[in-house]
């Protein structure tokens, strides 16, 4: 009896873990209702010549480095035996143009490769404090 309870208790103690780490945005932003809708690349901006999938040493050769770079965990750092990429993200902050998304390729390199592209011609160069 005890032993059944005991199990019963870490089954549950299981699911109720289980349901906090699925539910959420564990390794993103959410989308909230004040979010700004995505400005068109213009087709004389340095950022329309990057493409996703590009590497990050492809986009700084095309582009030239960037003001600032700003490099941070996502929810898929924290996943045990994840092996997989998109376990670190940086982004590389061009003042006047916007920000270049990069994510890890895998988890036994640094190679990083493009996922996003946010134009902006308001973007200052570093991030902004909130």
């Amino acid at each position: 009896m005890r032993f059944t309870l005991r199990l019963l208790g870490t089954l549950a103690l299981l699911a109720a873990v289980t349901s906090c780490a699925s539910g959420g945005a564990a390794g993103g932003s959410s989308a909230s209702s004040t979010a700004t809708p995505a400005i068109p690349i213009p087709a004389n901006s340095p950022l329309a010549k990057i493409k996703v999938g590009m590497a990050s040493d492809e986009v700084f050769a095309t582009i030239g480095q960037p003001t600032a770079q700003n490099q941070y965990q996502t929810g898929k750092a924290w996943i045990p035996f994840h092996f997989g990429g998109d376990n670190y993200r940086t982004d590389a902050r061009y003042k006047g143009l916007g920000v270049v998304v990069f994510s890890q390729n895998n988890a036994f390199t640094k190679s990083m490769t493009v996922i996003d592209i946010k134009y902006d011609p308001a973007e200052p160069g570093f991030e902004k404090k909130k």
